[in-house]
């Protein structure tokens, strides 16, 4: 069981990370590759007087990574919705204590022994 849990979070950390840094990959990924990629890729190659260099290609990926994203977001929340409360049981326990509850005479509101000799007008001498 103590296997599973690791697994669970160590596949549930790669993906988050994963999809942190998309963009940072996606961008130093251009920057590594720009000359190919303004030579081959760019949608704009005969047009040497708007000197693309291969933005455009690289505005279409982040286009096609914000669509993916959104898809996997609402991917991840169908998925979430229809299985974490049956599996919540199973990967956290839960432990339930009998609770004791103590409460004070005047939280009761249960009368308390009066003393008269408090409650008296002042004696004039």
């Amino acid at each position: 069981m103590k296997i599973c849990k690791q697994f669970i979070a160590i596949f549930l950390l790669v993906g988050i990370l994963t999809n942190c840094f998309n963009y940072w990959i996606l961008s130093s990924s251009y920057i590594l590759n720009k000359q190919y990629i303004s030579t081959v890729l760019c949608t704009n190659k005969d047009n040497h007087e708007l000197h693309c260099e291969g933005k455009c290609f690289m505005d279409i990926k982040l286009k096609e990574l914000d669509q993916k994203n959104k898809h996997d977001q609402d991917n991840l929340k169908r998925i979430i919705e229809t299985v974490a409360p049956v599996t919540a049981s199973l990967l956290a326990p839960v432990y339930e204590l009998p609770i004791e509850i103590f409460a004070m005479n005047y939280l009761q509101k249960k009368p308390i022994k009066t003393s008269l000799s408090i409650f008296q007008p002042p004696k004039h001498a």
